[in-house]
């Protein structure tokens, strides 16, 4: 039973259909009072979007496995998805914060993952093929732009705290053959006379694409009443990208008290230990031998410098030769057998298990552990690996009728609640839906790196400046919408680090514009001045701009970002060069003023002159001209 649907009298699917999976196979609507189901597609027009959710009673007397939901239309017809394909650009959105992000074009193919981390990237890794051109697969939310017209479709899920949503979209010449709008049910089982809810699904439609998404934005948040801190945004410093997992008590405080020296260079508000201290994971409060003093002590000493003490978890793991492994294998996600699924080895040489999220048991065990590191003194945690409690797929929950994002969320829950509303969380790595709400800051792209790119074949979740940049500026639409964003560290230093000078000042104008939290990981006692002062300017205005790219669509990573200052109205415009070699890029500044305007360059002062019309420059490679409107 074909459905159209029209927005602003504009058909944006002319033949859509409902379909649900029971028992491994696609039921569609039609077909379901027959097999003893009942599904309901309901919808609505709302102001500027269109509102759809399907509901199913199981009627069968008998217990069901739920696969999944979807709405999916295939072939030609006469509506917007009829667009011819070359004239199509796609906005894919990702699973969490590594997973690749932006916009890509008719003949390419999807986003080339690494095999062996896709379970991680994507929610359904089964369903994603790199290897095929004009195939594409979005979590949570796309955009279809029409090159010619400029007009934008978006699809997006506004709540997601049950079920993972994801888009499977077909080009072919004519247009869009094949396009699903999906909810994954991971084959819970619906007990007779149990109605199960897809998540809420929203289309909005209009010329701007990247409003389209701050709109978007802004529904999810609002649905799944996201926590949006106002004031000043965090700022701190992180053990992670200097010292790694070599940190010791001694460099905790070596920084901390650098810091309370200098804390009129360096206004920060948060130190956080990262990974490095725990004995295994599991244990969290068992120091290893590099923190004799134990993590109470540490967040006294932390304290007493002046600053909020934080801390990095990997809540859900476990290694195998940890004591709660031992005491507790139970807590465990189990296989078929009984026994408790392993994830992977943590560098390559012990077993973890994952804690599942469902179990009542595992649950009060969060509570217990993030209460009493909040009674240690610890006001900020980082939450790290959390992509694991949604991963294990072939894996037996506590509850028979949970999902995925079930078990997540209900773990994540249980941490908010033990370490307290008033606590700052922040998600890194979590499967992005199922956070919102629960966190207060999100990391929004993949681990930044103190080198440009590994000198060996990398994909697009790896960790590199590239990628990391490319996260950012697609998913600048989040911060303050959903949480409050976190594009990674700031790394200056010329010590321990790869980065040229240009590269470096790529990264410093990436992070001012992105906006969010702000955190650095140099080490102190070592920063030439000179790299130094790109630490300082970011701290002299943190979280300053509103910020968009202007070519969002024609370029994957977009080149062109156009920030507003939030209280002054100043707008900039960052010029990025991510080639290996120098490049000219050009923007059409009649789009942005009305007069002539006065180009001046941020960091060095220079002024350009007064340009209209056409503007362009050439930004060496790996590079960046940060020029303001004056």
């Amino acid at each position: 039973m074909a459905n159209t649907l029209k927005l602003n009298d504009v058909t944006l699917f002319a033949a859509l259909n409902a379909e649900v999976k029971i028992d491994g196979e696609w039921l569609p609507i039609e077909e379901c009072a027959a097999a003893g189901i009942e599904l309901v597609d309901a919808e609505r027009s709302c102001d500027g979007y269109f509102w759809k959710r399907l509901t199913l009673t199981n009627r069968t007397g008998r217990e069901l496995r739920l696969g999944g939901f979807r709405w999916r239309q295939t072939g030609a017809h006469t509506d917007f998805l009829g667009t011819p394909g070359k004239r199509l650009r796609l906005y894919k959105g990702g699973w969490m914060m590594a997973s690749a992000c932006g916009s890509v074009r008719y003949g390419d193919t999807d986003f080339e993952l690494d095999p062996g981390y896709k379970k991680f990237a994507v929610s359904a890794p089964d369903e994603y093929d790199d290897q095929h051109s004009n195939r594409f697969f979005a979590d949570n939310v796309i955009v279809l732009n029409d090159s010619v017209t400029g007009n934008s479709l978006l699809a997006g899920f506004i709540s997601s705290a049950d079920l993972f949503g994801r888009f499977l979209a077909e080009l072919d010449e004519q247009g869009v053959c094949s396009f699903s709008m999906i909810n994954d049910a991971d084959d819970r089982i619906v007990f007779p006379a149990e109605s199960v809810n897809s998540e809420e699904l929203v289309l909005l439609f209009g010329p701007d694409g990247y409003g389209l998404l701050e709109n978007f934005a802004d529904l999810w948040g609002d649905r799944m009443k996201a926590r949006r801190p106002s004031g000043r945004v965090p700022t701190g410093w992180c053990s992670w990208y200097y010292y790694f997992s070599n940190v010791t008590e001694a460099d905790i405080l070596e920084n901390a008290r650098y810091l309370a020296a200098h804390r009129d260079e360096y206004p920060l508000e948060y130190l956080q230990l990262d990974d490095g201290y725990q004995s295994a994971l599991g244990d969290w409060l068992i120091c290893n031998e590099k923190f004799p003093h134990g993590l109470a002590y540490l967040a006294g000493e932390i304290r007493k410098a002046g600053f909020k003490p934080a801390i990095w978890f990997g809540p859900f793991m476990v290694e195998t030769k940890s004591e709660l492994f031992r005491r507790h294998p139970d807590w465990m996600i189990q296989d078929e057998n009984g026994n408790p699924c392993l994830a992977f080895e943590w560098r390559g040489k012990s077993p973890v298990a994952v804690l599942d999220g469902t179990n009542p048991a595992v649950q009060e065990h969060f509570r217990t552990l993030f209460a009493e590191v909040r009674r240690m003194g610890f006001e900020y945690v980082k939450l790290d690996f959390m992509m694991l409690a949604s991963s294990v797929r072939n894996g037996v929950l506590f509850d028979r009728k949970a999902t995925r994002a079930q078990a997540l969320r209900r773990g994540l829950a249980a941490i908010r609640e033990g370490f307290g509303d008033d606590g700052f969380i922040l998600g890194c790595t979590i499967p992005l839906g199922p956070a919102v709400g629960l966190v207060d800051g999100e990391r929004i792209a993949t681990d930044i790196t103190p080198y440009w790119k590994p000198d060996r074949k990398y994909y697009a979740e790896a960790p590199t400046v590239p990628n990391v940049c490319r996260n950012i500026i697609n998913r600048c639409y989040m911060n303050h919408r959903l949480w409050i964003s976190d594009p990674d560290t700031h790394i200056a230093r010329i010590d321990n680090n790869k980065l040229t000078q240009n590269e470096v000042e790529l990264w410093s104008c990436a992070v001012r514009l992105a906006g969010g939290m702000l955190l650095l990981s140099d080490r102190f006692e070592t920063l030439a001045p000179e790299r130094a002062r790109f630490s300082r300017w970011l701290l002299s205005d943190p979280d300053a701009y509103e910020t968009r790219p202007l070519d969002f669509f024609e370029h994957t990573t977009p080149t062109i970002w156009f920030g507003t200052h939030r209280r002054t109205g100043e707008r900039v415009l960052g010029f990025f060069n991510f080639e290996d070699v120098p490049q000219i890029l050009s923007v059409d500044l009649g789009k942005l003023s009305d007069t002539p305007v006065k180009l001046v360059d941020v960091l060095d002062g220079e002024v350009l002159g007064e340009f209209s019309g056409v503007f362009t420059i050439n930004v060496l490679e790996h590079s960046c001209r940060l020029l303001r409107l004056a």
